[in-house]
C-alpha cells in the first residue's frame, strides 16, 4: 500500500510522516473549535494560510480540501 499523498509505502492511507501531521490536525482542531466555534473545514482552510503549518500539515489539508469539495 502506498501514501495517499507521496507514495510513500505504508500499511494505512497515509505514511507515518503524513499520518502524524492529520493525528495532529484532529487533536488541535479541538481548541480551535472551543476557541472560535469555527467548522472542520473552516478550520482547514485556515491552517492552509498560516505561514508556520509545516509542509506535511498543508499537504494533508490540501487533500482533506479537496475530498471534501469532492463531497
Amino acid at each position: 500500500m502506498q501514501c495517499e499523498i507521496c507514495g510513500r509505502e505504508t500499511t494505512s492511507n497515509f505514511c507515518e510522516l503524513h499520518e502524524m501531521a492529520y493525528k495532529n490536525l484532529h487533536e488541535r482542531y479541538e481548541d480551535w473549535k472551543k476557541a472560535l466555534g469555527i467548522t472542520w473545514i473552516e478550520y482547514i482552510k485556515e491552517v492552509l494560510k498560516n505561514p508556520n503549518t509545516g509542509v506535511w500539515a498543508k499537504e494533508v489539508a490540501q487533500r482533506i480540501l479537496s475530498e471534501s469539495s469532492r463531497e
